[in-house]
């Protein structure tokens, strides 16, 4: 990653934090990538996700890449009975 400082004029700055609220943006920062994806790369290049196929399929792959410590819960009766130990109070010794 690499960070830069950019001037903006003050009414284009309000405009942009106006912006944040509005469009979901997380920071002045999302939407200037966000921008800048969408001036760099053809819209026929990007994914629905707004990256690159190849970005996005670098992170689908990681994404589906188990941690030595994952559990899956395949089933609603799973997903179910972990909440439920989730809620237990648990044991004083």
């Amino acid at each position: 990653m690499t960070t830069i400082n950019i001037s903006l004029p003050k009414s284009m700055y309000e405009d942009a934090k106006k912006m944040l609220e509005s469009k979901g943006y997380a920071s002045i920062s999302e939407l200037v990538r966000d921008a800048l994806r969408k001036t760099l790369y053809r819209k026929e290049e990007l994914t629905v996700n707004g990256f690159t196929k190849e970005f996005e399929d670098e992170v689908l792959k990681a994404a589906s890449e188990r941690e030595e410590d994952d559990f899956v819960l395949e089933t609603e009766e799973d997903i179910n009975n972990y909440f439920r130990y989730l809620k237990l109070p648990s044991k004083k010794k």
